[in-house]
Parts: C-alpha cells; sequence; structure tokens
C-alpha cells in the first residue's frame, strides 16, 4: 500500500517532466524568432538595416525618470548613461538603449567597443564617428542621450534627514538636497508640492539653516560651494552647482551668533541673511528683489561697527560701489530719492469742465493754480459753497500744525467739563475742512495744496431748503427778491408751534446760523424755523409755574412798594398840621 501511494506522485511528476521537454524547443524557438524579427529589420534589399535594444540597459535605467532640462553641452558622460545610435549610409540603422557600461565604454555592433567615460557629449560623438567610419566607411552618426546615469550624493550636517541620495546626473545642489529637509509623504497636499521639489516661500526666508554656504567636498579633494538662497531669489545658477558622484555636501544649522549681513531701505524686500565672503552690494540688492522706483542711484550708505566704534561709509559713485568689500554684519542702506517720489495730487468733485485728480507740488501749488487745470467752473456750480477736504488734521492754508485736541488743555485750565465738550465739538465739526469761496481771487491764491486734498464743488440747484416749524418744508425755487419770510409762507407758514422769533439762515458756504436780517439768502442756503425751547411737557408746566410765581412775586412788590409810600405821605401830613 506503501509503494502504491508514493507511486502515484513520481508518475505525474515523470508526465509533467515530459510535457515541459517537449514544449520547451518550440517556446524557445518562437522566442529567437520573434527577437529576430525585432533585430533584423530589412528597410530595402540593397541596404542592410538593424534596430538594436539593450534591454537589461532600458530596465535598469528606466526606473527613474528625468524631467529636467539637460545642457547636453556640458554633459560628461559615465558609466550608466543611455545612449540612442542611428547609423545611415552604406549601413543603416537604430541603435536604442546602448548603456555606457561599468568601464565607461559601449558596444556597438559590427564597431566593437568604445570608451567615451569622461568625455562630453560632442567629444564622444566625434569618437564614435571616427570609429564607425573605420570600421563601416560611408556611414554617418546620429548621437543622442536617452536618459542620464544615476548618482550618489551624501548629504550631512545639521538637517533633519542626513544621508545618502540617489539623483541623476546633472542635478544641481538644491535638488540633490532637497529630501534632507522634506519627507515626501504622497498623502497630504502640501507633501504632494514637495514631491515637485519646490522650496517653500517660508523656508526660503525663516534663515533656520545656512543654505548660503554649503560646502561641497569631491572625491578628487577640490571642494566648491553653494548659495541656495541666491540662486531661489535670483536665478543665478553659478550659486547651485552640478553635483557629481561621491559629493560629501555639508549644510548646518544656523545660529544667533552666526554673521549676518542685511540689505534695506530702497528695495523691494528688506533682507538680513547670513554673510557670505563672496558678498556683494550688487548680489545683496539683487537677492531683496532689486532697487525700488525711487532708490537713489549711486549712493549707498554700510553702517559698520569697528573696534573703534560704530561709523557709516559712504559710497557716492558707481566705481567705488561694485568695488565695496562687506565684511560680516555690514548694514546696507539704500537711500530714497525724494524727488522721484513725488506722485501728490488732489481730487476734484463737481462743477468743474475737468474732474479727477491732478498733480501738484505738495504744500507749492495753489487753488488758483489748481481752477486754472479745471477749466474752470460748469454753468451750473456753487462756487460760493465749495469746500476743500485736507487728508490729515492739522494741514490748513496756513501750513502744517498739530492737530488741535481739547483734551490737552485740561491738566491746566479751570475749564468746566461742558466747555471742553463743546471745544470737542467745534474741533470735530471745522476738522479737515477749509471752506472756499470760488469767486475770490484772492484767497484762492493763498490756498495750498497737499496730496490726498478733495475739492468739491457742489451743483446750484437754484433752491433754498426751508425746514423746522413750518406747516410744509422742504425745497423752494430761489428768488432774489424774496425775503425769509417769503419762504415761509412758501412752506405753508408757521405751524402751531413756531416760535417767530427764532428764525434762522443757515449758509451753505460754512453751516453758520444768522439772522434774517444780518444776512442774504443765496442758492443752497437753508432756513430753519425753531420752536420754543422746551425739553418736556413737565419742564414746561414747571417753567409756567415759574413764570406765574414771578408775575405774582411782582405784583406783590408794587404793591408792598404802593403801601410803604402812603404810610410815608400819611406820617408826612400828620406831621405838618
Amino acid at each position: 500500500m506503501l509503494y502504491q501511494h508514493s507511486l502515484v506522485p513520481l508518475t505525474a511528476l515523470s508526465l509533467l517532466f515530459v510535457l515541459i521537454i517537449g514544449l520547451l524547443p518550440s517556446g524557445l524557438e518562437a522566442q529567437d524568432n520573434e527577437r529576430r524579427r525585432s533585430m533584423q529589420i530589412q528597410m530595402s534589399p540593397e541596404i542592410e538595416s538593424n534596430l538594436f535594444f539593450d534591454e537589461l540597459g532600458l530596465e535598469m535605467t528606466l526606473a527613474r525618470f528625468h524631467e529636467t532640462y539637460l545642457d547636453i553641452d556640458t554633459y560628461e558622460l559615465g558609466p550608466g548613461d543611455l545612449l540612442g545610435l542611428t547609423l545611415k549610409g552604406n549601413v543603416s540603422g537604430i541603435f536604442r538603449g546602448m548603456r555606457v557600461n561599468s568601464h565607461g565604454a559601449i558596444l556597438i555592433p559590427r564597431v566593437g567597443s568604445v570608451k567615451v567615460d569622461g568625455l562630453l557629449f560632442d567629444e564622444a560623438r566625434e569618437l564614435i564617428e571616427s570609429k564607425v567610419q573605420e570600421e563601416l566607411p560611408g556611414t554617418s552618426i546620429s548621437l543622442t542621450l536617452e536618459h542620464p546615469r544615476n548618482l550618489k550624493v551624501n548629504v550631512v550636517g545639521n538637517v533633519p534627514f542626513t544621508g545618502p541620495q540617489i539623483v541623476l546626473a546633472q542635478t544641481r545642489v538644491d535638488q540633490a538636497v532637497y529630501h534632507s529637509f522634506f519627507e515626501p509623504v504622497a498623502d497630504d497636499l502640501e507633501d504632494e508640492i514637495m514631491l515637485a521639489n519646490k522650496y517653500p516661500q517660508e523656508f526660503i526666508e525663516s534663515n533656520q539653516y545656512a543654505i548660503r554656504n554649503i560646502v561641497i567636498n569631491r572625491k578628487d579633494g577640490s571642494q566648491v560651494t553653494a548659495d541656495l538662497y541666491r540662486y531661489l531669489k535670483t536665478g543665478d545658477e553659478s550659486a547651485n552647482p552640478v553635483v557629481k558622484e561621491g559629493d560629501i555636501i555639508n549644510i548646518q544649522e544656523l545660529h544667533d551668533h552666526n554673521p549676518r549681513v542685511s540689505v534695506s531701505g530702497g528695495v523691494n524686500q528688506d533682507l538680513e541673511l547670513e554673510y557670505r565672503s563672496d558678498d556683494t552690494i550688487d548680489r545683496l540688492i539683487k537677492m531683496a528683489g532689486g532697487p525700488t522706483y525711487d532708490a537713489a542711484e549711486d549712493y549707498i550708505r554700510v553702517s559698520r561697527v569697528t573696534e573703534e566704534g560704530a561709523r557709516d561709509i559712504v559710497l557716492d559713485d558707481s566705481a567705488s560701489i561694485a568695488g565695496f568689500d562687506l565684511q560680516p554684519n555690514d548694514r546696507v542702506i539704500i537711500p530714497y530719492d525724494r524727488d522721484k517720489r513725488r506722485t501728490e495730487n488732489v481730487q476734484v468733485f463737481g462743477e468743474a469742465n475737468y474732474t479727477g485728480r491732478f498733480s501738484i507740488k505738495d504744500g507749492e501749488t495753489t487753488l488758483y493754480e489748481l481752477m486754472e487745470k479745471t477749466g474752470g467752473l460748469t454753468s451750473m456750480a456753487l462756487p460760493q459753497a465749495a469746500y476743500l477736504m485736507r487728508t490729515q488734521p492739522g494741514r490748513t492754508e496756513y501750513g502744517i500744525r498739530h492737530a488741535f485736541d481739547p483734551r490737552a488743555l485740561t491738566r491746566t485750565s479751570d475749564q468746566v467739563m461742558q466747555g471742553f465738550e463743546y471745544l470737542d465739538l467745534e474741533a470735530q465739526l471745522i476738522r479737515n475742512r477749509v471752506y472756499i469761496d470760488l469767486t475770490d481771487e484772492d484767497q484762492l491764491k493763498d490756498v495750498t495744496l497737499y496730496h490726498g486734498d478733495r475739492l468739491h464743488i457742489p451743483k446750484n440747484e437754484g433752491t433754498v431748503f426751508v425746514f423746522g416749524q413750518v406747516n410744509q418744508p422742504g425745497y423752494y425755487n430761489f428768488d432774489e427778491d424774496k425775503s425769509s419770510s417769503d419762504f415761509i409762507s412758501k412752506a405753508g407758514g408757521f405751524a402751531l408751534s413756531a416760535e417767530e422769533d427764532r428764525v434762522f439762515v443757515i449758509k451753505a458756504q460754512t453751516n453758520s446760523w444768522h439772522r434774517p436780517d444780518d444776512t442774504i439768502i443765496e442758492p443752497g442756503d437753508l432756513i430753519f424755523v425753531d420752536r420754543e425751547p422746551f425739553d418736556e411737557l413737565q419742564a414746561a408746566r414747571t417753567y409756567d409755574m415759574q413764570k406765574r410765581a414771578q408775575r405774582n412775586s411782582n405784583i406783590q412788590l408794587v404793591m408792598t412798594g404802593l403801601t410803604t409810600i402812603t404810610s410815608i405821605i400819611t406820617a408826612y401830613i400828620a406831621v405838618t398840621r
């Protein structure tokens, strides 16, 4: 029984082995035929043509994709590079995926081995062409770099993720060290941005790492440096060198005691950066976004602390600026050219022939000159009601002074609180407003303008507004022959509660109050009819009772006086008898 059970598996294995042996020749033959079809392509009966793939080279190299631009003129070939070769002439063919082997050579069918390690791309192309001409006369070549090789560099120092990094040939320092700062996590949107190897702005400006003084030690014993801040801010590739196989890239954390250098003033962004020995004023300005439009030309101040103390160095020509040797902790200051900043303007609104913004010279251009620029007033203007709004308190036609603050008077004054409240209200009412009569040429020549002032010229509606204790308050057409009484009559006359002695004319120009007999009514004026000033019913009753009591008191006083006089007369008569 034991023999029978062991015989079944053995028989099955024997049959499977026979089946594999029977199928193997046909499978290998089919695969070989397919490969031959891919290797031998007859383009014409007269010309032999080959299409060759180095499948091993493709598999080893295409595991990493290269998406950045390669400078083929400066590219140096080495083991691992993937080349493409095209032959044309007596022998034609396309050779894809030709990998430079570990000896630094490529194998070309019917030509042999050609060593290209360490050659620039154009040098390698010339060498291959000469070898092909020796073996295949009358055949020209075309060489392409299909994929660059991988390199290994080591990132050391005080960064979050040190160790080896695998990069592609001709990769620059910024990309070689990127993942030493950021650990890619594909689940996060921010990390997806990091996967694109884009340095976040906050990282560039954090000054946390010494990315301006990255030291690169090479296998041949040489040393170069990188300034990533300058590269990322200005695009200067000389500050971001290409890494090579075996480079050791040293990046340190930046400390407070590290020397700094700064640039401020007439630049687009004030900067304080770690110092580099090759820093120049021009480089600092470029990293700061360049000079502003109003920066002073050929004039720079450098503040420096020496053993003798702080001192300022003035550079007033382009040659001294270009040749100036910056030292650690220098402070570069770009002054402003105030004349270039002259963007002063005022706005005109309302009834002028030309309204909008007009350029002025701050504190010098007069209102008279501005009115000439506006082309004068329209036929609908109300010139005596115009006013000028100042943008800053304290600026008046008499010059610049501090804004009036009534609270500043409380310390030394014996004024009661109500008086200060009145002063504060007055200050608010007149703040920033200058009343103008545009028909007064002398006044126009006396008022000077400042940046941001606004001139308002009202429209003459030809009306007078009547309100208060009248029956029909509203706007009424102006008539120079009519008095305040006439306009009140138009408004339906006095209301029941009107105090006929309390009629006021409020001027459109100054908002000041006048008695009707003391002023001339003009278009835009307001006529206000007041009432007897009672605050409430109880106050009115109290006031009436006080008047009655006063009247009674006066009568009693008169009666007392009469009684006294009568007594005196009676006494006099009695004595004289």
